[in-house]
C-alpha cells in the first residue's frame, strides 16, 4: 500500500491575536444604553449569563473599556470556585482596589462612620485609616445589616465623585453572604437618582438549578429592582461572526468548510473556537497555505478534548507545576509554588510558569505581584481531574503545610483557606489541624457577619469530631459542645424563623453537655440565648427550667433565667400565669441587686407577653417604663422594641393619637440602629397607623419601604393586600395575596402570627369584594391556629374574627352564635377590623337586629373617637344596610348613615365601598349628599387628580405619583368629567384653571 504524501507544513505557525471583540452588536447596544442611564445617576444592574466560554467576562471587559472612556472608574471582583476564600471575596477585591487608589482623606469621607465595619471585611482599610475604633457589638443580623448599609452607602458616595462600574464575575461560585449583599445593594439602587453606579454580574446559567442560592438572589432582585435590572443571555456567535473571529484571530481568510466545521463543533462558543484555532495554529494545521479543515486532525467535539491536547504539549516540568497549581485552586501564589517545588530551582520554576503564561494557560492576576490564575476554570478542572484521589489528598496536605509556612505568624488570618486544604487532606493527616483552623475560621466568619460561612465551618468541625450534625447525640467534650452552640447560633441567623426548631435542637445538644458536666456559666449562656420562642415547640422553656436547677434561686444567674422564662412561658407555652410568676421573680432579683438592665429586659418581655395575651393596658404601662429605663441607659434597641409594643397596643384600644408619637419615634431611632427586622417592624407600625386613618398614600410608602427591607414579611404583605382592595385595585391586591400565601408556605404550621393574620385578612377582603373563593385558605389557617393547645389569646382572637366573617359571608347561623359568645370580649378593640362591627354582623346573621344595631352604634363611636375613618365608613354602611333591609322603620337614619359613609368613602377613594353604598342608595331611592368644600362637589382626592390631569399626566403616571391603582385613577377621572360637565381632559383642565384649582 502506498504511503500518503505528507502535506508541506510552514516553518512557523500563524501569530494569533485574541484581543479583538467580535459580534455581540445587539447586546452591546443594550449594555451601552444601560451604561448611559447609570452615568446619568440612575443606578443600574446587569447580569450577563451563559454557558462556560460564551464570552461573559469578555463582554464585560468591552463594556468596562467603554465606561472608562466615559469617565467611569471600573472595579473588578472575582468569585472563587474552591473553598477557602474569605467571606465577601469579590467585594473585598473591588473595595481593596478602590481604597488602594485613593488618598486617606477621600476614603474616610466616603466611608464615613462605616469605615470600621467595612474594615472588618477589608483589612487593608486599616493601612489607610489607622485610628479606626472597634465597631459596636450587635446581634448577628443587626451587625450584618449595618455592614451592608455601610458598604452600599460607601459605593453610592464614591460614585458621586466619579461614576463607578462594579463587575462581579463568576457569581455562580459566590458565597451566600456576597449574594445577600448584592441583593441589598439592588434594593438601594431601586429608587430614582440612586447614584452613578452600574453593577455588572457574570454567571453560568447552565449550572443554575432552582435551588441554587444565586437563583433566589436573582429572583429577589428581579422583583425588587424591575425597572433597573436586566438579564442579558449570551448565546453562541452566528456563522458570520464565527468567520470574523477566525479572521481576526489568525489573520487569514478562512474557507467556508473551516468556518462550517468550527461552527458545527463549537456551536459558536467563542472560548471553544479560540482554543480550537489556537491548537490548529500551534500544530501547523492552520496557515495561509492551508486554511481549510486540516486532514489527519479531527476538530474536537468538546473543549476538554481541546484543552487536553494543548496540555499534552507542555514540558514535563511545566505539567507537574500546573498540576500542583490546579489542586491549589483557580488562583495560586508563586511563593507557594516555590515552597511546594522544593526539588526545583527558582529559575526552573520561573521557566515553567513562563511557559504556561506564554501558551495562555495562566495569566497574572491584575494588580497583584507573583499571583496567577488559570485563564479559564475548565483548564484548572481538566488538570485537577487527572490527579488520582490518593495523590490529590497528599497534595492538599503539602499545600496546607506550604500555606502555613508562607503565611507564618499570620496563618490564623487565612484560616478559611487552610480549613479547605486540611479537610481534603484529613484521611492522611487526621482532624487535628482541621479542628484548629475550623474554630478560627468560624470566629472570623462571625466577626465578618458571614453567618452562612460560619455555619459551614461549624458543620465541618463537628464532622471532623465524628458527630452527626443533624443527629441527636450529645456532645462528647467541651470542644464539641462549643461547636454545637455555635452551630445553633449560626442556624438561628441563617435558616429563618420557619426552621428555628433545627437551631433549638443544636442548642439543646450543647446544653445537655454543659448541664451534665456542671458547667453552669455555659449552660446559662445557652438557655438565655435570645432566640424568638416558637409556640408549641416547648424547647426553650425546657432549657430554662433545667438551667434554673443549676443555679441558686436568688442569684443574678437565676434573674437572667427567670427573665427569659417570662417570654418562653408566655409565647412558647401560652402560660400567662407562669410568665407573670417568672416576671415577679426576675424583678425581685433585679431590685435587690440594683440591676436596671435586668429590670428593663424583664419588663420588656412582660410587656410583650401582655400584648399576646390581650392585656394591652399592661403592655402600655410596662412599655412606658421600659422606654424610660432604656433612655436612661441609652439602650436604643430596648427603646425601639418597647415603642413598637406600646404603639401597637394603643392602636388596638383605639388611642391612635397617643400611638402616633411612638410610631414616629420608633422609626427615627431604628433608622440609626440599622437593624433590618426592627426597621421593617417600625415601617409596618407606621403603615398601620396611617392606614387606619385612611392615609393611603403614606401607608403605601411605609409598606413599600418595609417590603424592600423584608420582601417575604407576612405582616407587610397582609396589610398591603387589604389596602389595595380597600381602594379598589383588585389586581394589585390579588398579587399581594399570592405573595402572602407563598410566604406562608415557608412557615412551619402552628399557632403563629403568620397563620393567624391570614385567617383574618383574607375574610376581610371577602367582605370588601364579595368574593368567597379564597376563604378555604383562611379557614385552613384558622384551624391550624385553634387546634393547638399553646395558641395565645391574640392569635386565637385573629382566627376567631376571621371565622366570624366567614360565617357572616356564608350565612352560617349556628357558627355565628358560637363565635358571638367567643368574641364578646372583642368589643371596644381593633385588630384590622372593629370588634364591635364584627359582633354587629354576627348578631345580624343570627337575626338579632336590635343587638346588631347596638354593636354598630358602639363601633361608630369607637371609630369616630379613634379617627379610624375607613372603618367608620364601613360601619356606617353596615348599620344603614341593617336599618333598611331589616325593616326597622328607621329609613331616615339609614339614609343619614349612608351619606356619612359615602362621603368618607368618596373622599378616601374606597371604590368597593362606594359601589356598595351607591347600590344601597338606589334600593331606597336616596341620593348621595355632596359634602365638599370644592366646586361641583369635587372631593379632595379628585382635586389632586384634576391637578395632575391638567399637568398632562396619564392615568398610570397619576397612579404612580399618588400611590393608588390605575383603576382608581380612572374612576376619579370619570367622576371629574361628570361633575365638571367636561367632555375631555382638556376641558377639565380649563375648568380647574377657571376655578383656581391649579
Amino acid at each position: 500500500m502506498s504511503q500518503p504524501v505528507p502535506r508541506p507544513r510552514p516553518t512557523a505557525s500563524i501569530p494569533l491575536t485574541f484581543s479583538q471583540f467580535v459580534g455581540r452588536r445587539r447586546e452591546m447596544d443594550q449594555l451601552e444604553a444601560t451604561l448611559s442611564e447609570a452615568l446619568a445617576g440612575q443606578g443600574r444592574m446587569i447580569m450577563l449569563a451563559g454557558e462556560p466560554g460564551i464570552g461573559k467576562t469578555r463582554t464585560a471587559q468591552e463594556l468596562a473599556s467603554l465606561a472608562v472612556t466615559k469617565g467611569a472608574k471600573v472595579l473588578w471582583g472575582w468569585n472563587y470556585e474552591e473553598e477557602g476564600a474569605p467571606p465577601y471575596w469579590p467585594w473585598l477585591q473591588a473595595i481593596r482596589t478602590y481604597v488602594e487608589g485613593c488618598d486617606t482623606r477621600q476614603v474616610r469621607s466616603e466611608m464615613g462612620n462605616g469605615a470600621a465595619n467595612i474594615a472588618d471585611v477589608v483589612p487593608e482599610i486599616h493601612n489607610e485609616i489607622t485610628d479606626l475604633p472597634s465597631p459596636p457589638a450587635l446581634e448577628p443580623e443587626a451587625a450584618r445589616f449595618r455592614l451592608f448599609d455601610f458598604i452600599t452607602t460607601f459605593l453610592k458616595n464614591a460614585s458621586k465623585s466619579q461614576p463607578l462600574m462594579l463587575v462581579l464575575d463568576d457569581l455562580h461560585w459566590a458565597d451566600r453572604p456576597s449574594l445577600l449583599l448584592l441583593q441589598f445593594l439592588a434594593r438601594e439602587l431601586a429608587p430614582v437618582q440612586s447614584g452613578r453606579l452600574l453593577v455588572v454580574g457574570c454567571y453560568r446559567d447552565v449550572d443554575l438549578s432552582r435551588q441554587h442560592p444565586l437563583s433566589e438572589t436573582l429572583g429577589q432582585i428581579s422583583r425588587l429592582f424591575s425597572g433597573g435590572f436586566q438579564r442579558v443571555f449570551l448565546r453562541g456567535l452566528d456563522i458570520e461572526d464565527t468567520a470574523r473571529l477566525i479572521e481576526a484571530s489568525a489573520d487569514i481568510e478562512p474557507t467556508a468548510g473551516l468556518v462550517e466545521a468550527l461552527y458545527s463543533h463549537t456551536e459558536g462558543n467563542p472560548f471553544f473556537m479560540t482554543e480550537t484555532i489556537r491548537l490548529l495554529s500551534e500544530s501547523g494545521d492552520l496557515s495561509t497555505i492551508h486554511a481549510g479543515t486540516p486532514d489527519g486532525i479531527r476538530i474536537p467535539e468538546g473543549v476538554r478534548d481541546v484543552i487536553g491536547q494543548r496540555l499534552n504539549r507542555l514540558s514535563e516540568r511545566c505539567n507537574e507545576v500546573m498540576t500542583t497549581a490546579s489542586i491549589v485552586g483557580r488562583e495560586f501564589d508563586f511563593r507557594l509554588l516555590s515552597i511546594l517545588s522544593k526539588g526545583m530551582s527558582e529559575d526552573q520554576l520561573l521557566q515553567a510558569v513562563d511557559e504556561a503564561v506564554s501558551i495562555h494557560l495562566i495569566e497574572g492576576v491584575p494588580g497583584q505581584m507573583d499571583r496567577y490564575q488559570f485563564r479559564h476554570a475548565l483548564i484548572q478542572q481538566t488538570l485537577a481531574e487527572e490527579v488520582t484521589t490518593s495523590r490529590s489528598v497528599r497534595l492538599h496536605d503539602r499545600i496546607a503545610e506550604g500555606l502555613e509556612e508562607m503565611y507564618g505568624d499570620d496563618a490564623d488570618s487565612h484560616a478559611g483557606e487552610l480549613v479547605y486544604h486540611f479537610a481534603e487532606a484529613e484521611p492522611v493527616v487526621g482532624p487535628g489541624k482541621l479542628l484548629k483552623y475550623t474554630m478560627l475560621a468560624r470566629e472570623r466568619a462571625l466577626d465578618a457577619y458571614a453567618q452562612e460561612e460560619a455555619l459551614g465551618h461549624f458543620r465541618r468541625g463537628l464532622i471532623a469530631k465524628g458527630l452527626d450534625v443533624d443527629g441527636s447525640a450529645p456532645a462528647v467534650d467541651s470542644e464539641t459542645a462549643a461547636l454545637l452552640f455555635g452551630l445553633g447560633r449560626a442556624q438561628a441567623a441563617t435558616l429563618g424563623r420557619q426552621q428555628l426548631d433545627i437551631a433549638f435542637a443544636s442548642l439543646s445538644r450543647a446544653f445537655d453537655f454543659y448541664a451534665e458536666t456542671n458547667d453552669v456559666a455555659h449552660a446559662v449562656g445557652v438557655a438565655v440565648y435570645p432566640m424568638q420562642p416558637l409556640p408549641g415547640l416547648r424547647v426553650a422553656a425546657d432549657l430554662v427550667a433545667r438551667a434554673l436547677q443549676l443555679v441558686p434561686p436568688d442569684s443574678p444567674e437565676a434573674g437572667r433565667l427567670y427573665s427569659r422564662y417570662v417570654l418562653v412561658m408566655g409565647l412558647e407555652e401560652g402560660d400567662y400565669q407562669g410568665a407573670m410568676e417568672a416576671c415577679d421573680s426576675a424583678l425581685a432579683i433585679a431590685q435587690r441587686t440594683g440591676d436596671l438592665a435586668l429590670e428593663m429586659r424583664t419588663l420588656a418581655y412582660s410587656s410583650t407577653v401582655d400584648y399576646w395575651h390581650l392585656q394591652w393596658q399592661g403592655t402600655v404601662t410596662k412599655g412606658l417604663r421600659v422606654i424610660e429605663l432604656a433612655r436612661r441607659a441609652e439602650d436604643q434597641l430596648s427603646e425601639v422594641s418597647a415603642r413598637f409594643w406600646v404603639g401597637v397596643a394603643l392602636l388596638g384600644i383605639g388611642k391612635s393619637q397617643a400611638a402616633q408619637p411612638h410610631a414616629a419615634a420608633m422609626l427615627s431611632a431604628v433608622e440609626s440602629l440599622r437593624d433590618r427586622y426592627w426597621l421593617a417592624t417600625a415601617l409596618w407600625l407606621n403603615e398601620m397607623a396611617s392606614s387606619y386613618q385612611g392615609n393611603w398614600h403614606a401607608a403605601q410608602d411605609f409598606n413599600q419601604r418595609g417590603l424592600l427591607v423584608s420582601p417575604s414579611d407576612t405582616r407587610l404583605l397582609g396589610t398591603r393586600m387589604l389596602l389595595e382592595h380597600e381602594i379598589g385595585d383588585g389586581i394589585e391586591g390579588h398579587g399581594y395575596q399570592g405573595r402572602l400565601v407563598e410566604s406562608l408556605r415557608q412557615v412551619t404550621p402552628g399557632p403563629r402570627y403568620d397563620y393567624a393574620s391570614a385567617a383574618l385578612t383574607i375574610p376581610i377582603v371577602g367582605h370588601i369584594t364579595g368574593a368567597t373563593d379564597q376563604l378555604h385558605i383562611a379557614e385552613s389557617a384558622a384551624a391550624t391556629v385553634l387546634s393547638s393547645e399553646f395558641a395565645t389569646p391574640l392569635v386565637s382572637r385573629f382566627a376567631e374574627l376571621g371565622l366570624a366573617l366567614m360565617a357572616v359571608l356564608q350565612g352560617d347561623v349556628e357558627a355565628a352564635k358560637e363565635l358571638y359568645v367567643s368574641l364578646e370580649s372583642a368589643a371596644g378593640s381593633y385588630l384590622r377590623i372593629s370588634g364591635d362591627r364584627v359582633l354587629g354582623l354576627l348578631a345580624q346573621t343570627m337575626g338579632e337586629q336590635d343587638q346588631a344595631a347596638l354593636h354598630f352604634q358602639k363601633g361608630y363611636a369607637f371609630c369616630l373617637k379613634s379617627g379610624y375613618r375607613p372603618e367608620l365608613a364601613w360601619t356606617c354602611y353596615n348599620h344603614a344596610s341593617l336599618l333598611h333591609r331589616g325593616e326597622m322603620g328607621e329609613s331616615a337614619k339609614a339614609a343619614a348613615l349612608l351619606e356619612v359613609g359615602m362621603s368618607i368613602a368618596t373622599e378616601l377613594g374606597m371604590i368597593p365601598l362606594m359601589d356598595k353604598a351607591a347600590a344601597l342608595q338606589e334600593e331606597f331611592g336616596s341620593q348621595p349628599v355632596e359634602l365638599s368644600a370644592y366646586p361641583a362637589g369635587l372631593t379632595r382626592r379628585e382635586v389632586e387628580v384634576l391637578g395632575l390631569m391638567a399637568a398632562g399626566k396619564t392615568d398610570r403616571a397619576i397612579a404612580e405619583e399618588l400611590f393608588i391603582g390605575v383603576r382608581t385613577v380612572s374612576f376619579h377621572v370619570g367622576n371629574i368629567l361628570n361633575k365638571t360637565d367636561a367632555a375631555n381632559r382638556t376641558e377639565a383642565a380649563f375648568y380647574a384653571n377657571q376655578h383656581g384649582l391649579i
